[in-house]
């Protein structure tokens, strides 16, 4: 779905241990209803976070929460403040926008406290078309709905899931490791995901959007075989391709270097 572009409040909630119980395997869950209210405490992040989409608790408790618009910002418990910890924007991949993409998933290494790694999953800029503001009226970087496989040649894109390190309050660029690219087809559309977690054993996943169109078949599956059609409006490329990283839950194992297994 289209991302609101309203201002919207970030805020996280702690969980004191006083009156909740765990719900064991194998319960009714009973004990859960039980749970009081009063042990959970909502502190507010930032009251204009622009379009929020993922946060992340560091050992010390600051907190990174990152925007679609690019802005990685860290907040301090103990002063309230948010430090802009990045801006995707200025990097040196840039940041490409155009519907959903830009910056989604922030995530912390399960090792930070020594290594200092934070992820991120967002879309360079490349070199695909976007907007030129000069001409009202169009819109250059909306891919055509019908067309040539050389149409679409020029919307073809990624996404990166790329660690770097936090330095103070600050992500330095210059440290980016990119691990893992998703090839993705721009300019329309939708469903790009990004949520970025670790297991235990220090796996980690990325959950990955279908990167289709579903608001042109009547709420049914995106299949669309018309010749000269964008790919967008067909996700047996995607979701239904076991070979491709769209539409997907992604589990790896990041090495020392940036690699993967």
């Amino acid at each position: 779905m289209r991302r609101a572009t309203t201002a919207a409040t970030l805020a996280v909630a702690f969980v004191g241990l006083a009156g909740v119980q765990p719900v064991l395997a194998g319960e009714s869950g009973s004990s859960a209803a039980a749970v009081d209210g009063n042990a959970f405490q909502k502190v507010t992040l930032n009251d204009r976070p622009g379009e929020p989409m993922a946060l992340a608790v560091l050992p010390d408790l600051r907190v990174l929460h990152s925007a679609r618009t690019g802005e990685i910002r860290l907040h301090d418990p103990e002063s309230g403040v948010n430090f802009l910890a990045a801006d995707m924007k200025q990097s040196p991949q840039g940041l490409y926008q155009h519907d959903e993409e830009g910056v989604q998933g922030v995530a912390v290494d399960p090792n930070f406290a020594k290594n200092k790694w934070v992820y991120v999953y967002y879309s360079p800029r490349l070199n695909t078309p976007v907007d030129d503001p000069a001409t009202a009226g169009v819109n250059e970087g909306d891919a055509p709905e019908m067309g040539t496989q050389a149409d679409w040649d020029r919307y073809k894109g990624a996404l990166y899931l790329s660690r770097f390190k936090l330095e103070g309050t600050k992500l330095n660029f210059a440290t980016e490791q990119k691990i893992l690219e998703v090839p993705v087809d721009r300019g329309m559309c939708c469903h790009v995901g990004g949520k970025i977690d670790f297991d235990s054993k220090g796996n980690l996943y990325l959950s990955t959007g279908d990167d289709s169109n579903p608001f042109s078949s009547d709420g049914y599956s995106p299949i669309d075989d018309r010749a000269g059609r964008n790919p967008v409006f067909d996700a047996r490329r995607t979701s239904a391709n076991t070979n491709d990283l769209r539409g997907k839950i992604l589990r790896i194992t990041v090495k020392e270097d940036g690699s993967y297994s």
